[in-house]
């Protein structure tokens, strides 16, 4: 069961040009997945599902306790965001990048990733999204990234936090 949404997240991630993300974000579920299949059977997670076995489902109730226990949980949090994209959710885990790029402003490259994975596949603009996101950025940290050789991320998220539209 976890194989073929591992392979369609794969998929979409080729046919919106985004190879190398998916592959990072099939990382991502594996390391969920192995942080689950790690959890002893006795843990209080367990109690209630009909068998012990590690399902993405499983996977995506799991790291959102994860994430709400301890909030820098970084294995949970991407998890989450590749179950989003696996599964088409509207925002593609964008929602869920605002603590990341509070500290690695670099992280905006990411959500940019998302944005338009989304538009490509679902067809929405997320630039309010984005501009949520972009806000938990210090400012100065992304002017200054944006003045790099590598900027461009950084540059096209501060005219989305100055009012521009990113689907534009």
């Amino acid at each position: 069961m976890n194989q073929p949404k591992i392979e369609q997240l794969r998929q979409s991630g080729f046919d919106t040009g985004h190879a190398e993300f998916a592959e990072r974000m099939v990382r991502a579920l594996r390391d969920g997945l192995s942080a689950l299949e790690a959890l002893p059977r006795d843990d209080e997670f367990w109690r209630g599902w009909a068998n012990e076995c590690v399902t993405i489902h499983k996977l995506h109730d799991y790291a959102g306790e994860q994430l709400v226990r301890d909030p820098a949980n970084r294995v949970a949090r991407w998890a989450l965001v590749a179950l989003a994209l696996a599964y088409g959710a509207n925002d593609g885990g964008l929602s869920l990048l605002g603590p990341e790029v509070a500290t690695d402003p670099a992280v905006v490259a990411d959500a940019l990733v998302i944005a338009d994975w989304v538009a490509q596949e679902i067809g929405f603009d997320l630039t309010p999204e984005l501009r949520e996101v972009f806000g938990w950025a210090d400012r100065q940290a992304l002017e200054e990234l944006a003045r790099t050789d590598d900027g461009q991320a950084a540059r096209t998220a501060l005219r989305v936090l100055d009012g521009s539209s990113f689907a534009a």
